[in-house]
């Protein structure tokens, strides 16, 4: 397979593209291009092929390909290495299997499935998402930067999942404490951060991913409908392949930008200026206490800031602190 080829037709889905253009973008000879034109069609790309016109994507097949994913990423760490598979119980488990080999077999290994059986979310929520319609990705990191502890993880997380969205379709995204990806006030993805002691000193993280691509409204059950939306539901024609190529080089972006000096800081400024929950007033409890209030501030170790009914600071921690929902 010569990636480059379905990528670039990708980016120019449903436009076509003259075949000395695209042997241009592709840096492949006329004869190699027309190879690799077979080759995407033997594997399910409907392509159409006009004379003067160029060619043009119609359809790709319904998986996300490894190949495609990875090819070119500009990255350092996070896609490093990619994975693409068709189910599993989970992705983090997955991720978690493969940290048994220690760093240099595992840091920054990608791996995406099309379907969960047990995906899960924050608290032991499940994440439900039929095949082929979401982003369901986990990535292994080892030594994080000083500070970076998991809720300073998910919140960089969140921050890079929303500029990925954002490369990719023109919608506004924000984030939900602690780990929402939000669009027009529903959830659109999630965070998921575990940490297990590892050999030595080390210690891993795997960072989980979904984000709802091509879902439709009765794709999610009745009860979590005003809640939870698709890019699709909000009018978004989506690629998967470059929304993960997208999400896997932002958080590349973010896990670097995290080690530098003040990183962490500037992290926090931006994330804090997409959270849509500052001005709320919540219910959440913690440590089985229920607190309502004011939702002030979101601190630097990403804990939430209520201002009590008689004026007192009182901070949440996202590690062991969660939002009562609305009834």
């Amino acid at each position: 397979m010569e990636p480059q080829v379905s990528l670039a037709l990708r980016r120019r889905r449903q436009e076509a593209i003259p075949w000395a253009e695209l042997s241009d973008l592709t840096g492949l000879p006329p004869r190699r291009l027309a190879a690799a034109v077979e080759d995407l069609s033997r594997r399910g790309y409907v392509i159409e092929s006009h004379p003067h016109m160029g060619l043009r994507l119609l359809e790709a097949p319904p998986s996300l390909n490894a190949e495609e994913v990875a090819w070119g990423l500009q990255v350092g760490r996070i896609g490093r290495r990619v994975e693409c598979v068709e189910e599993a119980s989970s992705t983090n488990d997955l991720a978690w299997e493969a940290a048994r080999l220690g760093t240099a077999g595992s840091d920054g290994l990608a791996i995406l499935a099309e379907h969960q059986t047990q995906g899960r979310g924050r608290r032991g929520n499940r994440w439900l998402a039929p095949p082929h319609t979401a982003i369901l990705c986990s990535i292994v990191l080892w030594t994080p930067p000083a500070g970076a502890e998991p809720g300073a993880v998910t919140r960089a997380a969140a921050l890079a999942a929303a500029w990925a969205i954002e490369d990719q379709c023109d919608l506004d995204v924000g984030i939900k404490w602690p780990n929402d990806i939000v669009i027009d006030g529903c959830k659109a993805g999630g965070i998921l951060v575990e940490a297990r002691p590892g050999p030595g000193q080390a210690i891993p993280l795997v960072l989980g991913i979904g984000i709802n691509c091509s879902q439709r409204v009765e794709a999610f059950p009745p009860e979590i409908r005003p809640r939870i939306t698709s890019l699709a539901i909000l009018g978004a024609a989506i690629d998967r392949t470059l929304l993960a190529r997208s999400l896997l080089e932002r958080l590349d972006l973010a896990w670097r930008r995290m080690a530098e000096p003040d990183g962490l800081a500037a992290i926090r400024q931006e994330a804090t200026l997409r959270c849509r929950t500052l001005g709320d007033r919540l219910t959440v409890v913690e440590n089985g206490v229920p607190y309502s209030g004011e939702v002030v501030d979101i601190d630097p170790e990403y804990g939430l800031v209520l201002r009590l009914p008689g004026g007192a600071l009182r901070r949440m921690p996202a590690m062991t602190s969660h939002v009562v929902p609305e009834p």
